[in-house]
């Protein structure tokens, strides 16, 4: 979740750069190969909009990956995810490959740790804090979105936990049935809650 905010911020910046551009600041030499060093003609200054545009979607796609906001299903995020990062991979080479000095040096490696970043976003997926109950019946963990006030308690609406290991944590039982309230951190995909990290009790 912390990258992808990293990631949202570093778009913001390069946002309003081109919405600078756009508004005719005298930058040309820092985009689009340098060929206008300064205020960039009016086709120029749209494509300035138009890449303000793209950054706006791509941070809302990674701030989605990450869990920090429900936009779009998470198979459609995942996918988006990696396009992001093509995106910006290719973006690194053509920044590197531009004939403006000033473009090389301030847009190559700015393009470089957004393409890291949406790499690491990618890869680990919607990592997501839970507070709560995890309760096994006997058919395995389940995260509880909400409790029935019972005992042994009742689960309502569940979400499967993988990697849960009850001898690891402290918890009650009675008969088959196991219990416990805590905190940690997973990813949850296609209604299932990944186990990442330590699991603390509350």
């Amino acid at each position: 979740m912390a990258l992808a905010l990293v990631f949202a911020a570093l778009i913001a910046v390069l946002a309003a750069f081109q919405l600078a551009l756009a508004l005719g600041a005298p930058w040309g030499r820092f985009a689009w190969g340098g060929q206008h060093p300064g205020v960039l003609p009016r086709r120029y200054r749209i494509g300035s909009v138009v890449s303000l545009l793209i950054y706006g979607v791509m941070a809302l796609i990674a701030l989605d990956r990450s869990g920090v906001v429900d936009v779009v299903p998470a198979a459609v995020s995942a996918v988006a995810m990696w396009v992001v990062f093509g995106m910006l991979a290719l973006g690194t080479v053509m920044n590197a490959a531009s004939r403006s000095r000033p473009e090389r040096f301030t847009m190559t490696p700015a393009a470089l740790v957004l393409a890291a970043l949406a790499l690491v976003v990618a890869l680990v997926g919607p990592v997501r804090a839970f507070t709560g109950m995890v309760l096994d019946t006997g058919d395995g963990p389940v995260f509880c979105t909400i409790v029935m006030d019972s005992y042994p308690p009742q689960c309502g609406d569940p979400r499967p936990v993988a990697g849960w290991d009850w001898d690891a944590v402290d918890h009650d039982h009675s008969g088959a049935t196991r219990w416990g309230d805590y905190r940690f951190s997973g990813v949850l995909e296609g209604g299932v809650v990944t186990l990442v990290g330590e699991v603390a009790a509350t």
